[in-house]
């Protein structure tokens, strides 16, 4: 595609010498530049990209959109706007055809609940011939060929490359995780959704949104993103969601669209009625969690707009695996629950403690800690809500980035009170933590560990090094059951 074509209907002139490039693929890593590349430097949160102009034009960039004059070079023009971020969202879309045209994608935004309810809507499709794409948290899904993820809801030339693929593949339907950052950061601003869907929201990455109201605004945004037929699902489960207009909603009002009632859990399952003004329908599934009820409720009522019959869409959960990380299970034959889980926000902690409260005979044990350069206000209310559930509660590190372990935990232990019944276990190092919740743990206890999840990693400073928590709590089962 010439240059001139990739940037029609923009506001930003092309010199008469550069409309006619060739322009063969698009970048905004230096790194990532070969020859017959745009490179779109942007400003960003950590470095900016128009102090690698030169590396981009040496290896081969034909052309350079900044946001500001950096040099002479005829190669190089600006953006009058100055802000490529909304462009590089524009001219991605250009230069890999609007592949969502071709597909019929769904949006899932929310702060706790978005991979498992992408993921069972994922299993609900496919079980009925729709080959689907996915995108999210835990990793893609392409073409049936799964691939790890480095953020929930990638740049806009990931993207819109990934959706391309999915074409290419033969997916028919791409579903797609889009959190709060990408919808605040343009990455997502030319997709468009055949269905977008509200999980629910609570305190989180208040850190870079500032307020919940801008929090709120920013996952808003998705509806903005609508097909002209396109439908807004909205859950009404939890305090604080939208109202969108002609949305359809689901929760456990009489008024919502989509109605849960007759809820049940037990230890690895759950159930309970889907209901619309048709039909009642019953759901059951093995997997551990009443708050899977919200997010299977999601599934299906996003299913149930995009045309699949309802009993059949929840019959299809009814062998659903599971999500790797959400409440999943460790067992080496031992007589007591050990389950891994993603919470990392006071509200998904607080709902997998009182989770687990319900289902221990004994007493509930959690591991957890919070992550460094994050939301710091999260931290004493975290500790709050484990003292306020929890039997024993290990406190230790999780992801402390560039900060001091010590002062997270410092931020967690100021919101605990002096007259809690909870023992309070301090333990920087997670695997010695994970190791002393596993020894001390009787016959009947549930213990949880949470915060990673699904993650493979722990970040030490600016190094990612390899830290599995299902690996670490087997490693300590085998050493206990010994």
């Amino acid at each position: 595609m010439i240059l001139s074509d990739l940037l029609r209907n923009t506001r930003i002139p092309v010199p008469g010498k550069l409309a006619p490039v060739e322009i063969s693929s698009i970048a905004e890593d230096s790194r990532n530049v070969v020859t017959g590349s745009l490179f779109v430097a942007l400003k960003g949160f950590k470095t900016d990209g128009h102090i690698h102009i030169k590396q981009a034009l040496d290896k081969g960039a034909v052309a350079v959109l900044a946001e500001r004059q950096v040099s002479n070079d005829a190669r190089i023009f600006v953006n009058p706007d100055h802000d490529n971020r909304g462009i590089l969202s524009l001219i991605a879309a250009r230069f890999y055809d609007y592949p969502w045209d071709e597909l019929v994608t769904v949006g899932i935004t929310g702060t706790n609940g978005k991979t498992s309810t992408a993921r069972m809507l994922h299993w609900i499709l496919e079980k009925h011939g729709m080959q689907s794409g996915i995108m999210g948290t835990i990793g893609h899904i392409i073409g049936g060929e799964s691939t790890k993820a480095s953020m929930t809801t990638p740049g806009a030339l990931d993207t819109d490359r990934m959706i391309r693929e999915m074409v290419q593949k033969g997916d028919r339907c791409c579903i797609m995780e889009v959190s709060s950052h990408a919808l605040s950061l343009n990455r997502v601003d030319d997709v468009r959704f055949d269905a977008a869907l509200f999980t629910n929201i609570t305190q989180d990455h208040l850190d870079f949104h500032q307020s919940m109201e801008d929090y709120l605004n920013c996952k808003k945004h998705l509806f903005d993103l609508l097909k002209s037929n396109g439908t807004s699902i909205i859950g009404t489960y939890s305090a604080g969601y939208p109202s969108i207009d002609c949305a359809v909603t689901f929760g456990s009002r009489e008024s919502d669209t989509y109605r849960i009632s007759d809820i049940s859990g037990e230890l690895g399952r759950i159930s309970f009625r889907f209901q619309t003004d048709e039909t009642s329908i019953p759901v059951e599934m093995s997997i551990p969690g009443k708050f899977n009820i919200f997010n299977a409720a999601g599934a299906l009522a996003a299913a149930v707009e995009l045309g699949i019959d309802p009993e059949s869409a929840s019959k299809s959960l009814r062998d659903f695996p599971g999500v790797p990380g959400r409440f999943q299970s460790v067992n080496l034959g031992q007589d007591f629950l050990v389950a891994v889980d993603y919470a990392h926000t006071p509200d998904a902690l607080e709902r997998i403690l009182r989770q687990a409260s319900e289902l221990t005979e004994n007493r509930v044990i959690v591991v957890f800690g919070a992550g460094g350069d994050r939301d710091s206000s999260k931290r004493p209310v975290m500790g709050h809500i484990a003292e306020s559930i929890a039997d024993i509660a290990i406190i230790t590190s999780d992801n402390p980035r560039t900060e001091a372990p010590d002062s997270i935990i410092s931020d967690i232990v100021a919101g605990l009170s002096p007259e809690s019944q909870c023992q309070i276990i301090v333990e920087p190092d997670r695997r010695a933590a994970i190791r002393s919740a596993i020894t001390v743990a009787d016959t009947g206890d549930v213990v949880i560990i949470a915060g990673k999840g699904h993650e493979d990693y722990q970040i030490l400073g600016n190094k990612k090094i390899h830290f599995d928590d299902r690996e670490e709590a087997a490693a300590a089962l085998r050493e206990v059951l010994e």
